[in-house]
């Protein structure tokens, strides 16, 4: 049987399902957080039958992206005390139900999921990102990865995203680098709709530069040249970070 890695993007699971969480008190919503997260965890382990799976923290800033663009998540809510004090519980819960965790300081979760799935990819493994972090589908040009929204339970390819947006996926990085997304900045004046009609009219980022002077929005992304590259650097995943961690050591059940 092919070797199958489920990476579980630990903060979009856990912040989705304590904000959905009604309790009388901060301490209580935080309980129920927890007995619902390993709740969905189960389901996505018997849903996607992984013969690994590394649940994956963010490690605690800065990251490079803090030291490229000082705002990087500036205008992000930030989490809850209440919740941010009992992230080591969720951790100890994860454990108990078999499933590896790993945290690093000074590296986000998408990063080392994005490395750990192409060093998987790459020895034949296929790989499930549990995850509605959109940033995840650039890698999705890789038809050994897949995404699942475990929400939703949809699973995202390359498909997916050229139905959605009309291009494949190793483009999605030149189109937030113009558009933005989240908390990338992209270039000002351009937007969604902007950017969306410069991919499909000319392919990508550095096809638009050579529009020079150009008017509409090629021209705001020409004289805009450095915001979108910097837009272009933070939007790309690491792919190649060195974490020490072996497939081997991933093994569930």
């Amino acid at each position: 049987m092919r070797p199958h890695l489920l990476l579980i993007d630990a903060l979009n699971l856990i912040r989705r399902i304590h904000a959905a969480v009604r309790a009388p008190d901060e301490s209580s919503q935080v309980d129920g957080a927890i007995s619902s997260t390993i709740s969905s965890l189960s389901r996505a382990l018997h849903d996607s039958q992984p013969t690994h799976a590394l649940v994956v923290f963010d490690g605690n800033p800065p990251t490079w992206r803090h030291e490229l663009y000082p705002d990087y998540k500036s205008q992000r809510k930030p989490m809850p005390d209440s919740l941010n004090n009992r992230l080591g519980d969720f951790n100890n819960a994860f454990l108990q139900l078999g499933v590896k965790t790993f945290r690093r300081s000074g590296l986000e979760a998408d990063d080392v999921i994005a490395s750990i799935a192409s060093k998987a990819m790459g020895v034949g493994v296929a790989v499930t990102i549990l995850s509605t972090d959109r940033s995840f589908q650039q890698l999705l040009a890789h038809p050994s990865i897949r995404l699942r929204d475990h929400f939703q339970k949809q699973d995202h390819n390359a498909e997916t995203v050229f139905r959605q947006l009309g291009f494949r996926p190793e483009q999605l990085v030149d189109y937030w680098a113009m558009a933005g997304n989240g908390d990338i900045p992209g270039v000002s004046g351009v937007g969604k709709q902007g950017a969306t009609r410069l991919m499909l009219e000319f392919g990508g980022l550095e096809q638009v530069f050579q529009q020079g002077e150009s008017k509409g929005a090629a021209g705001k992304v020409c004289a805009q040249k450095e915001q979108a590259l910097l837009s272009q650097r933070l939007a790309t995943l690491a792919t190649g970070l060195e974490l020490g961690v072996r497939l081997k050591d991933l093994r569930f059940g």
